[in-house]
């Protein structure tokens, strides 16, 4: 028999975006205890629609006793037990959208626009390490499309797309960074933090548009204005 009045959640709805209110469908916890220490958790499914677009998706938390801290009551002192909990969804909430010029990209390009899809596709699914190797791979395919020799290492690129007029040398120091960050998670173990792999993003990004869409958009601008008479 359908629950006639199923709770109702805040959740991030994969289509709608941000939190959203969601009805909870199915719901199952599996509790895990030490009795020789103090250690416990807890494992939670919730199948879940969203009362908007009526999507279904999933959401786990996990709870593990060492991972909670104290905290106080701003308004009463009182000392709780906060956090805790790991929230992840399937299907993975979207972290950045490719941009729409992405496209363009990929019709000059068919092996940078997939390098792209999979970087974007690891970002959104939070591989981290992924993403950020997919960053720095991106940036060396785009140099060599560019007219760079493959065989140089990252800084004669950098070098050659400065004497090419492609960057500046402000930009070359934040595409020297960017090479840097994606070749310590390709080689030291290195995980970017949410904050520090969006700016990765956002200097890929930004390569990638002056280089690929911004002078072509110039020379169509260009061709617009009228002549002086």
């Amino acid at each position: 028999m359908a629950d006639l009045d199923p709770k109702i959640i805040m959740a991030h709805c994969p289509k709608c975006g941000g939190d959203r209110k969601a009805y909870v469908r199915g719901e199952h916890t599996v509790h895990w205890s030490d009795k020789n220490s103090p250690l416990e958790s807890s494992d939670t499914g919730l199948i879940l629609e969203c009362c908007g677009c009526t999507r279904v998706f999933f959401r786990r938390d996990y709870w593990f006793s060492e991972w909670e801290e104290i905290g106080q009551n701003p308004y009463t002192g009182e000392l709780r037990r906060e956090g805790g909990v790991e929230t992840t969804y399937w299907p993975a909430p979207v972290r950045r959208e490719p941009p729409d010029w992405i496209e363009s990209i990929e019709e000059a390009d068919q092996t940078l626009g997939r390098l792209l899809s999979e970087m974007y596709a690891a970002l959104n699914n939070d591989l981290r390490v992924l993403a950020a190797i997919g960053a720095r791979t991106a940036f060396d395919r785009s140099s060599v499309f560019l007219g760079v020799d493959a065989a140089l290492p990252f800084a004669g690129k950098l070098d050659e797309l400065v004497k090419m007029g492609k960057i500046g040398g402000d930009e070359r120091e934040t595409l020297n960074v960017l090479v840097d960050a994606g070749s310590a998670a390709a080689h030291r173990g290195w995980r970017p933090r949410p904050g520090e792999l969006n700016t990765m993003m956002g200097a890929v990004e930004a390569f990638l548009y002056r280089a690929f869409v911004l002078g072509d958009g110039i020379r169509k601008l260009k061709a617009a204005v009228p002549s002086k008479t």
